[in-house]
């Protein structure tokens, strides 16, 4: 079986030792499982260097670059640690983490946005501590579902039953026939569906619609705006920004919001308004982001394209 990093973390005797040492060294030693596994997977380590070169090489000296490089790899295990620590914590001591050490004032936008009743779609990227979110909205008192992939057997079965404990709805995008259809099954409940617009692999491109991310010309995906149309739901963006492994603030915003922000033309579609939102948020902050093993992948759309959409 092909080793990755989140099978490598969740081999059994690292769980055992994560349990036993307790999550303050349980941390540290996921830091030096880390460290590890991209010193042996050399190609790995080299992809997410030279994605962070291509995007940030002509804006950043040398050693800026350098300094950038350790702060994105120190993003992705504090990524995985968050990931681990949601899946084995005890529901009441991760209720009580979080309520300690985020920062949550935006929550105020959720509850207005589902007064219409169509639910919402909550967007976010893998960016920061986006394993928090679900969880943080459901101890709120916020009905909630998602839409996930899992790269493990054994994490798949973990987050079903927590999500069962915090009376999350899971959409297992490996193993539901028609994602599209039970996400809108899920809105018309009114619930608060979260999902992802950076899941480069899962995009569903328009070949009529193209946008510019992190300097790589390619087609929209066009998911988030077929939600939003077929259901009338209410779209919402949020990320939950990491301080530290103590210290979070959660991040939200209306369309309004982001077109204001960005000064773009209103007539730009909710999808397209979402990613160049993410993508400032990654300009500010790359070391947040934790896709950058993926993006050499994205598919470039060429300058002149005319292909019609099927």
């Amino acid at each position: 079986m092909k080793i990755n990093l989140s099978s490598f973390l969740q081999w059994k005797i690292n769980i055992f030792l994560y349990r036993q040492l307790g999550w303050r060294i349980a941390y540290h030693y996921i830091d030096l499982l880390g460290r590890l596994y991209f010193f042996i997977k050399r190609g790995e380590t080299r992809t997410i260097k030279k994605a962070v070169e291509s995007v940030f090489g002509h804006q950043k000296s040398d050693a800026e670059i350098k300094s950038l490089k350790r702060r994105v790899f120190r993003g992705i295990l504090s990524h995985y640690q968050e990931k681990l620590f949601v899946a084995y914590e005890e529901p009441e001591k991760a209720t009580n983490f979080l309520n300690r050490n985020v920062i949550c004032e935006d929550l105020g936008i959720l509850h207005k946005k589902r007064q219409k009743g169509n639910g919402v779609i909550l967007v976010t990227g893998h960016y920061g501590a986006i394993e928090y979110i679900p969880t943080l909205l459901a101890i709120n008192d916020f009905p909630t579902s998602m839409i996930a992939k899992f790269k493990t057997r054994q994490l798949r079965e973990k987050i079903h039953s927590q999500a069962e404990k915090y009376r999350i709805n899971m959409i297992d995008a490996q193993n539901t026939r028609n994602v599209v259809q039970s996400a809108v099954k899920e809105l018309r409940k009114n619930r608060i569906l979260i999902t992802q617009c950076d899941e480069i692999k899962e995009w569903r491109p328009s070949l009529k619609k193209r946008i510019s991310f992190l300097g790589r010309t390619t087609f929209l995906d066009r998911t988030i705006n077929i939600l939003a149309k077929r259901t009338g739901a209410e779209v919402v963006f949020g990320v939950m920004h990491r301080y530290s492994l103590r210290k979070y603030k959660l991040f939200m915003y209306d369309y309004a919001d982001m077109i204001g922000y960005l000064n773009g033309p209103s007539t730009s579609s909710v999808a397209e308004t979402i990613l160049k939102f993410l993508e400032e948020h990654i300009y500010a902050n790359p070391e947040q982001w934790y896709q950058w093993k993926q993006y050499l992948n994205i598919e470039t759309a060429p300058p002149d394209s005319r292909v019609q959409e099927l």
